[in-house]
């Protein structure tokens, strides 16, 4: 029988050891796993000096605090992906006492579903009066609201057959904090009548301080009432988990390499294999299935296209609107380029990452700089040097082979977002720059207000993009990378007045489309307006100097 121990940790370093000799004491034949969200006060490391001596624990660090809901779904997934038959998930701070494991998988041998119930009969709490009122009054709503006949629905003492787990469709479940406990209950009981509960005694944690905060307690009562209006309007919705149909497409995260997943956005791609990439689009509404990394949170498109296929579709790219806007590109890049011109030598030799036309790489070249580009697009290599007789050295940084100079700042402009292999860029931006040098490249922040606000309507969503940032996952990657950030603002984008309107009706603004037609053959229409909302960020970055070099510098 393949058990598995589930607690997720954040500042538990004085409970964690204790905890997990508990775990083995009371169940000697589980395997255990301990999902940590970066603790400052050193859980990690603890965690990770027990796993040199503990062949039976498993931890999976996080970058930062990611949600209790999306650790506990990344156990449930880790646990159908390793084969456990029974899945037991608990707190960490000694509230839900070990003793009671053993129950849980008795109780598991006959029913899905096993929850430790403080509010059953011979159950007890030990909370005040005022949280215990809260809690109840949750639980109340939880059964009166979602039909779930169970006394307790709040608490994450469970024990999970794998039964019932290959059942829900965990994209389904959108909560991220602690109603993720409630709605994970409303999807199990949709699936099984088989559950049950027992009696425990809740303790108060032993050490540290609680987590709860009233916004997730606000959080708690908006998805009650969500998944109310679904039992009352949706009873027919599908539950079934897609683990098993869509495993064998599945794309692991660059950033860290984890094969598990949740569904943001499903696709709605129109794009055919035998068409082109028209990087400046208007097909904002078509894009591949969205999902979140459990495990480093970073947004991205799975399944992808493979790496080849994708290289040479962007070889076959011709960007005529692209080319009818130089002069607003030309005023965008100037306009950049500006803010970290103090940042960087005042002379060297400058690479730019996706060249494209040449824009940018002809301003640099005008305030001194010796420039190289690498570029896939045929036509777009072509043109530069047509217009600014730019040479391109190769057309990927990964098929720059045989030039071994480095190089002082190398540039990158809206690219990381369209690799399949962010993370293996980043590495090679790092070999090829001088100890010292400057990266400085923009790409997405999906954390920002404007895609939060838009959803799938923003205007950046869309096929020939890969990975969707934020501020947190770009400073990870370049700490990964012996990289430092030292600078990041928003990143200004200036477009004509015609290309404002032709974006307007993309979104499916009544009327955009014809005016910026009307406009576009009179001076209205070249009009510059910038653009600066801040989902597209201006990262600079400095390539760590190792004491061995600065040693060297001396």
């Amino acid at each position: 029988m393949k058990i598995l121990i589930f607690t997720a940790t954040y500042n538990e370093s004085g409970n964690i050891g204790d905890l997990i000799a508990d775990l083995h004491h009371y169940l000697p034949e589980a395997d255990i796993l301990v999902v940590d969200d970066n603790s400052p006060d050193g859980t990690g490391s603890i965690l990770e000096k027990l796993t040199e001596n503990d062949d039976r624990l498993s931890v999976i660090h996080r970058p930062g605090k990611l949600g209790l809901g999306s650790a506990h779904k990344l156990a449930m997934k880790y646990s159908l992906a390793n084969g456990y038959e029974y899945l037991i998930t608990l707190d960490a701070d000694f509230s839900h006492n070990p003793k009671y494991l053993p129950v849980i998988v008795n109780r598991l041998k006959h029913d899905d579903f096993v929850i430790g119930s403080r509010y059953t009969e011979g159950g007890k709490c030990d909370y005040g009066l005022v949280r215990v009122f809260i809690s109840k009054t949750a639980n109340f709503l939880a059964k009166v609201l979602l039909g779930i006949r169970l006394k307790e629905t709040t608490t994450s003492y469970r024990g999970f057959s794998q039964e019932v787990l290959s059942r829900i469709d965990f994209d389904h479940i959108k909560s991220e904090g602690y109603s993720f406990f409630v709605e994970s209950l409303f999807r199990v009981v949709r699936v099984t009548d088989k559950v049950s509960e027992f009696p425990i005694h809740f303790e108060d944690r032993r050490a540290g301080s609680t987590k709860i905060s009233k916004r997730e307690i606000y959080l708690g009562v908006l998805t009650l009432f969500k998944l109310f209006f679904i039992r009352i309007f949706r009873l027919r919705q599908q539950e079934g988990s897609k683990e098993n149909e869509e495993i064998e497409n599945v794309t692991s995260c660059d950033i860290c390499g984890s094969l598990h997943c949740s569904e943001i956005f499903p696709s709605t791609s129109t794009l055919h294999k035998s068409e082109k990439f028209n990087c400046t689009s208007a097909h904002h509404g078509s894009h591949g299935r969205i999902v979140r990394c459990l495990q480093c949170g970073v947004v991205y498109t799975n399944p992808q296209l493979p790496e080849e296929k994708m290289v040479e579709m962007y070889a076959n790219v011709e960007d005529n609107v692209y080319l009818s806007n130089l002069e607003a590109r030309e005023t965008t890049f100037l306009y950049n380029f500006k803010k970290f011109l103090h940042l960087i030598p005042p002379r060297g030799k400058l690479l730019e990452v996706g060249s494209y036309y040449g824009v940018f790489l002809n301003i640099a070249k005008e305030y001194g700089y010796e420039i190289h580009g690498v570029e896939p697009s045929q036509n777009a290599v072509h043109m530069a040097k047509e217009k600014y007789g730019i040479e391109t050295l190769a057309p990927t940084l990964s098929s720059l082979v045989g030039y071994d100079e480095y190089f002082d700042i190398i540039t990158s402009w809206d690219v990381l977002e369209h690799l399949n292999h962010p993370m293996r860029e980043l590495e090679q931006v790092a070999e090829k720059l001088k100890p010292g040098g400057i990266f400085a490249f923009s790409t997405l922040d999906y954390k920002n207000w404007y895609p939060r606000l838009l959803r799938q309507k923003w205007p950046w969503m869309m096929d020939m993009h890969i990975y969707y940032f934020d501020q947190d996952n770009i400073c990870h990657m370049l700490e990964k990378n012996n990289l430092e950030l030292i600078h990041v603002e928003a990143y200004c984008h200036v477009i004509t007045f015609e290309y404002f309107l032709m974006k307007l009706g993309a979104l499916g603004i009544p009327g955009a489309a014809l005016l910026g037609k009307a406009v576009s053959r009179i001076f209205i229409g070249r009009m510059k307006v910038p653009f600066r909302f801040g989902d597209i960020k201006l990262f600079v970055a400095r390539k760590k100097v190792s004491e061995t070099e600065k040693s060297n510098e001396k």
